[in-house]
């Protein structure tokens, strides 16, 4: 390992980076440009290269920042944070990729590897750093890592060796990060070169690429008769399927698969029903943060949908979008950013298209045309990201939770 480290970023990921580079005795030195920490360098120039033997960037560092044209230009070693983890990784490593559904995903494959007898964690973009994980299982060889990698992550693939990888799906997203889908599609394929010698892969069947090394086909994994598991939903169900292939090649017993899936519990936030009252019933899925996990949700949705929509642009098909949302709603209830954007579009299908500049408005009108036109559903699947006017997208959909459960105490009804 190099004897000098810069790691750029001091949020919760290069934080854990600089950790382990003092744990593992490595001199390092912290950049931000926002200061989020006080012993962080704001400014790093040409003059800067020579001083580091490697480069540790966090996911937020677009290829075009000029601190990481400036590093990679060098021909140092740059990684990511998930790759400079990995590099002292002891145990094995899985990978979970795609547009959706990674989260859910990578808390099965840990439940199921929990219940198999094994120790494991979920690390990456799901919320801890694997450099995290790294400190607290430093000595251990036999603790499994299931690692939900974006292609934030995957662009710095250094260091990454992958004992499997699950890639989920592949849709329109992050548009205002890459110049276009095929730009977006090669940063996720990286990780395909990432995997050890043998190591399985699995593909969801709209990843337009091939599978570097996949497991001989067999018959689906069944749950037992009567489970109603989330899994077994039209939008999970393709999920649940390339879990089992993976977990077969993997040579790992089926039992603790099959009943880490029957006791599956969904995340917070994706596709969550929050209240039912007046005939209306009230659905969280503040984690669609594109346009692909947003028409799934209303596809899922059996009532007549009162869509709520809006965030921040990430580029991507507005018309197209727009014309493949109006097959499936009722009324749209837009807010934020995107809310002026989208309306131009959505006009074309609808007389009359709300917009409102707080998602809390928004949320009330439905509401309120809702109770009028009962049975119907509330439906918070915004299709863009939450940073205009909430940190993340967690922050959006307990927003959206306490304004729906304000308003049926406000009209006192239990």
């Amino acid at each position: 390992m190099p004897h000098r480290v810069a790691v750029f970023g001091a949020g919760r990921s290069g934080s854990a980076a600089i950790q382990l580079c003092r744990h593992l005795e490595i001199p390092s030195v912290l950049f931000d440009q926002d200061r989020q920490n006080d012993a962080a360098c704001s400014h790093f120039g040409e003059s800067d290269l020579s001083q580091f033997a490697a480069f540790v960037f966090s996911p937020g560092f677009a290829s075009g920042h000029p601190w990481r044209v400036l590093c990679e230009e060098s021909g140092l070693p740059c990684f990511g944070e998930a790759g400079f983890a990995a590099s002292f990784w002891k145990g094995p490593l899985l990978g979970v990729t795609g547009t959706n559904g990674k989260s859910s995903v990578t808390t099965l494959l840990t439940d199921a590897l929990k219940r198999s007898g094994r120790k494991a964690v979920a690390v990456g973009n799901i919320g801890a750093p694997l450099s995290e994980a790294c400190l607290e299982n430093m000595d251990s060889g036999t603790v499994w890592a299931v690692c939900e990698l974006s292609s934030f992550q995957a662009e710095l693939p250094r260091g990454l060796l992958l004992d499997g990888l699950l890639w989920t799906n592949f849709a329109e997203d992050h548009l205002d990060r890459y110049d276009s889908m095929e730009a977006y599609l090669q940063a996720k394929a990286k990780l395909l070169h990432c995997l050890q010698p043998g190591a399985p892969s699995v593909l969801g069947s709209s990843v337009p690429m091939e599978s570097v090394s996949a497991p001989e086909e067999g018959m689906p994994l069944a749950m037992q008769s009567g489970v109603d598991s989330p899994l077994s939903s039209p939008v999970q169900m393709e999920n649940w399927q390339l879990v089992g292939k993976l977990w077969r090649a993997l040579n790992l017993p089926e039992d603790a698969l099959i009943a880490a899936a029957e006791n599956f519990i969904p995340l917070p936030h994706r596709l969550q029903k929050v209240a039912a009252y007046r005939g209306v019933e009230f659905w969280n899925d503040a984690k669609a943060t594109n346009f692909n996990a947003s028409l799934a949700a209303v596809e899922s949705i059996k009532l007549p949908v009162y869509w709520i929509g809006g965030g921040r642009l990430k580029g991507g098909d507005l018309a197209r979008y727009a014309e493949r949302l109006a097959k499936g709603i009722s009324a749209p209830y837009l807010y934020g950013e995107a809310g002026s954007t989208l309306k131009e579009y959505l006009s074309d299908y609808f007389k009359e298209v709300s917009v409102f500049v707080r998602l809390e408005d928004a949320v009330a009108a439905a509401y309120h045309d809702a109770l009028a036109d009962a049975p119907v559903a509330v439906l918070l699947s915004p299709g863009f990201s939450s940073f205009d006017q909430f940190s993340s997208f967690e922050a959006r959909g307990e927003c959206f939770t306490e304004t729906v459960l304000s308003l049926k105490q406000s009209a006192e009804v239990y």
